[in-house]
């Protein structure tokens, strides 16, 4: 019993002939990625993640005034909050080691 057939083994070497000419300068753009992955950290670092942290301190007194505040809650929103702006700090302090 052969492992490809004929027609399996014709299949196989067509694609490693388009495979082989492939030009591999088709894939090599990734701009509009970078775009995309760039504007979306400029909007969370930005005036947007400002105010959503905002929202977050704000329920987080709210909660106090209240009565009802979970403490993990508050430590995860701070947390969270200080991890969102350091970030460009955090990275540029990995990329350098």
């Amino acid at each position: 019993m052969a492992i490809l057939t004929p027609s399996h083994r014709r299949i196989a070497m067509v694609a490693a002939a388009l495979t082989v000419a492939a030009s591999p300068a088709l894939a090599q753009d990734l701009s509009p990625l970078t775009n995309f992955f760039t504007t979306i950290g400029d909007a969370i670092t930005g005036t947007l993640g400002t105010a959503i942290s905002l929202v977050a301190i704000a329920a987080i007194g709210l909660m106090f005034l209240m009565g009802r505040m979970n403490w993990m809650f508050a430590g995860s929103v701070m947390v969270g909050v200080a991890i969102l702006f350091g970030a460009g700090t955090i990275l540029s302090g990995m990329g350098s080691a």
